[in-house]
């Protein structure tokens, strides 16, 4: 998940440089698998085709877009690197094809902050969660909907969660609202969510079979395979357990009961839940008590010249999010052992998984509705999100496509990793949890990441840390002054 609005590192309109070997965070470019050799993203690109899935904004001519003029549309986005660079790349390709009049000109992704200061908003831009809510109200992104529906897009056709690129009132619904009906502001675009890759050739070389069906394992299969798979004095561990909020401890949490991580009325966090104790108690001791998971300070040696210890072949089952981006990992594990995507495992008290998701919007700002360039905006969102573009995310693999008819097909799903079926099945889950987001989540989450450190480092009792965590939350809670959320149905009241 980016936690900064935007990532790109470019400026003005300078073409995008999908590396070949490197890229953001040291990630490698994803082979192009249908289509190689493809040079960097130009700066130069256009717009949509007839039946792609995106509406009837797709179905113009090139007689017709040669009858029109050309019109500028300033475009920020970090899907610049790796697989996602090689899509988009592919993507502007195309729609220049289709809309040649539109001119797509490549921004730097800086602050959203810094951008509102300067008046230099592009028209386009890829937008995180909390951003959307903490700018919405003050009129930074303007409302398409009426244009969308002119456009006949179907919202149906799109994974989704609430407060992405619609305004539902901030809901905090649990399960979450699975249709759109609510004002909108762009289109979904990038779609995430954890669950488990495990390395089959680690495990079967030391007796473990992964298992292949829906609640076919559990938290003590879970540790029993651990001790099969770790030998540390060769540097092997059976999981690798990290503080990762989002595609980690939180869906334990989740798959162990937690409905959700703060309560109705947005006054507590829920940290203080016995089932959320006991999955942050069950990884952390992974790492301290049962010693089968790495201690953080030997995650760089682990990983020698690869990105992370997985890739590197040093880890056995990764509960992460490399399961909606695979394409990062694939040219580096090659063919040097065989990888999988796992089922969700079932926890302690026996509930169904949980997974935690994120959605990141393509959105539309009120620059392109002050030029008079919404149509050409949110044309090339609109393509963005269309199922012939989602279906090149599938093949690049650099995020989960947020269309459905795309996850479906043959090339999305085909090996390697092998089990790639579980990203489908994980995706279509009805209780998918969203961050919940709030107007200063980021400020409590990234103090709530500090906190819980310690336990994670082992230099405070996972409980105690846990503990701190959630007085943090009350702390931040009490003073929080911005609107409350909405919910359905009561949950934590």
């Amino acid at each position: 998940m980016a936690l900064a609005l935007f990532g790109l590192s470019i400026g003005g309109s300078i073409a995008l440089a999908a590396c070949d070997s490197s890229g953001a965070n040291g990630e490698a470019a994803a082979p192009t698998r249908g289509r190689t050799g493809e040079t960097p993203l130009a700066s130069q690109v256009s717009a949509t085709d007839g039946r792609t899935g995106g509406g009837e904004v797709a179905s113009t001519t090139s007689e017709q877009s040669a009858a029109r003029e050309s019109v500028e549309v300033a475009f920020a986005t970090d899907s610049i690197y790796g697989p996602r660079g090689a899509a988009m790349q592919w993507g502007l390709r195309r729609f220049a094809e289709i809309r040649p009049e539109i001119y797509v000109k490549l921004e730097p992704s800086d602050n959203l902050q810094t951008r509102l200061v300067a008046d230099s908003l592009p028209h386009v831009a890829l937008v995180h969660q909390h951003d959307f809510l903490r700018f919405r109200g003050d009129g930074v992104f303007t409302e398409v909907t009426d244009l969308l529906e002119q456009m006949h897009v179907d919202n149906d056709d799109y994974y989704f969660l609430p407060d992405t690129h619609t305004f539902n009132d901030l809901d905090h619904s649990f399960p979450a609202t699975e249709t759109n009906g609510a004002p909108q502001y762009g289109m979904p675009f990038e779609f995430e969510i954890n669950g488990f890759v495990g390395n089959i050739s680690l495990a079967e070389e030391s007796g473990v079979y992964f298992p292949i069906s829906i609640d076919s394992w559990t938290w003590d299969d879970w540790t029993e395979w651990d001790a099969q798979m770790t030998n540390a004095d060769v540097g092997m561990y059976g999981t690798w357990a990290r503080q990762d909020y989002q595609y980690q401890y939180l869906p334990q949490m989740y798959s162990n009961g937690l409905k959700k991580p703060f309560d109705d009325g947005l006054t507590r966090t829920m940290f203080d839940q016995p089932e959320a104790l006991e999955a942050w108690e069950y990884l952390i001791n992974k790492i301290f008590q049962y010693r089968t998971s790495p201690p953080a300070d030997q995650i760089k040696t682990l990983s020698g010249d690869y990105q992370d210890p997985f890739t590197a072949g040093k880890i056995g089952i990764w509960p992460s999010g490399r399961v909606y981006s695979t394409g990062f990992s694939l040219p580096f594990i090659k063919n040097r052992f065989r990888w999988t995507l796992l089922p969700a495992v079932v926890a302690a008290r026996g509930g169904p998984p949980g997974h935690g998701a994120h959605a990141e919007p393509n959105l539309i700002t009120r620059r392109a509705s002050g030029e008079g360039s919404e149509e050409p905006s949110l044309a090339l969102a609109v393509y963005l999100a269309s199922e012939e573009f989602q279906g090149r995310v599938g093949i690049e693999r650099g995020h989960m496509p947020v269309h459905k008819a795309a996850l479906r097909v043959p090339e999305s799903r085909n090996p390697p990793p092998e089990g790639m079926k579980w990203l489908k099945i994980y995706a279509d889950r009805p209780d998918n949890r969203g961050l919940f987001p709030f107007h200063s989540w980021r400020d409590w989450w990234i103090r709530h990441q500090q906190i819980g450190r310690a336990g994670w480092e082992g230099r405070q009792a996972p409980a105690e840390a846990l503990a701190a965590c959630q007085a943090w939350g009350v702390k931040h809670l009490s003073t929080y002054e911005g609107p409350s959320p909405f919910v359905r149905e009561p949950v934590y009241p």
